[in-house]
């Protein structure tokens, strides 16, 4: 019941709105010099591993002129920003950005499908342009989405439907993407970026029809919402005071704090410093934000708690967030003391 409200155009993660104009700020050497301080080995790192590629000289090419898979196209300045903005938060040494930059960095190693989305992902997390829990969940959703589009595209490529030559499918990725992403209700820009690649418009005959009803129904058995929730529970339970203000768990520690009835219901039951939430309570919470109600018994309890009494009444949660909101300096701080401000007598009722 869940996999089939989540694969659907209700639950898509909206594109981001467009970046704003980066000018062209760094030679040819600063550029190379940003990436060689942060990126270990990227002088080595070579375009599918072809001698005398070097990534690097890509890299310098798209911060000046942008990708040229995507030139003519809605997206051309959007990315090339995109690039000229991480780039420039390497050369002022940010704190946090080599990750970001080993993402970009890594990208240049395969196609302008890649690069794009690496590219974009790392100039939104820079901008700490992040959505409320409900948008930030559907986009986590996303990636599971995608994930099952490649395996699709893995298993129709084993079958002999289609046939791609390069030893990552990306392009054959993209044209399932690019097919199938509204009626799967795949993360928009992924469907946007997927689009525009040249590459699987011209390898790859679309799907339609029934062809591409059959094709979403397997998308969707391939879809694993078990390893979803399961990587949902570790990714909240890591919250720390270190945890990035716009991550998944410092995120979700605030909408805990202003949707949960029983918000120590995500808390250890010992101490109730760390987060501790399990898969049946990970499984309300997806059922809650997306369907709008509980799929379990009526008589279901989490931790002692009826499970239909865990949320907060007269909340519409499901609402892809169009104005992204950024968390304030010390939200998870903040979010985690909101959370353990739970009435001692609620502690004792449930402990």
């Amino acid at each position: 019941r869940l996999t089939a409200g989540l694969l659907t155009p209700a639950a898509q993660a909206q594109e981001p709105a467009e970046a704003e104009e980066e000018p062209l700020r760094l030679s040819d050497r600063e550029i190379e010099q940003v990436f060689l301080d942060h990126v270990p080995g990227v002088r080595d790192f070579l375009f599918r591993g072809k001698p005398g590629l070097h990534s690097l000289r890509f890299m310098v090419s798209v911060y000046k002129d942008g990708l040229q898979g995507f030139r003519g196209t809605a997206l051309q300045n959007h990315l090339l920003w995109c690039m000229r903005y991480v780039v420039h938060q390497g050369h002022n040494r940010r704190p946090g950005v080599a990750p970001h930059l080993v993402e970009v960095a890594e990208a240049f190693r395969e196609c302008q499908a890649v690069q794009a989305r690496a590219i974009e992902r790392a100039a939104l997390q820079l901008r700490n342009v992040t959505p409320d829990f409900p948008g930030l969940l559907t986009r986590f959703v996303g990636e599971y989405k995608t994930l099952a589009l490649k395996m699709l595209a893995a298993e129709r490529l084993a079958q002999g439907l289609a046939t791609d030559y390069d030893p990552m499918p990306t392009h054959y990725e993209n044209r399932l993407t690019a097919d199938l992403g509204l009626a799967l209700g795949a993360n928009a820009d992924d469907v946007r970026l997927a689009a525009l690649d040249d590459h699987a418009r011209k390898r790859f005959a679309p799907l339609a029809g029934e062809a591409a009803a059959a094709a979403a129904a397997r998308c969707r058995e391939l879809f694993d919402s078990r390893a979803m929730l399961q990587a949902f529970v570790a990714e909240v339970n890591s919250f720390s005071a270190e945890s990035p203000q716009e991550s998944l768990p410092c995120v979700f520690l605030r909408w805990v704090a202003e949707h949960l009835q029983h918000r120590h219901i995500v808390l250890d039951e010992e101490t109730a410093c760390r987060t501790s939430v399990d898969m049946p309570l990970a499984l309300c919470i997806f059922e809650h934000v997306f369907l709008g109600k509980l799929g379990g018994a009526a008589d279901e309890a989490i931790r002692g708690v009826p499970a239909r009494e865990l949320f907060l009444p007269a909340h519409d949660e499901w609402a892809p967030a169009t104005t992204p909101t950024v968390c304030t300096k010390d939200a998870g701080s903040e979010a985690m003391s909101d959370v353990r401000s739970t009435s001692a007598e609620s502690f004792d009722d449930h402990p």
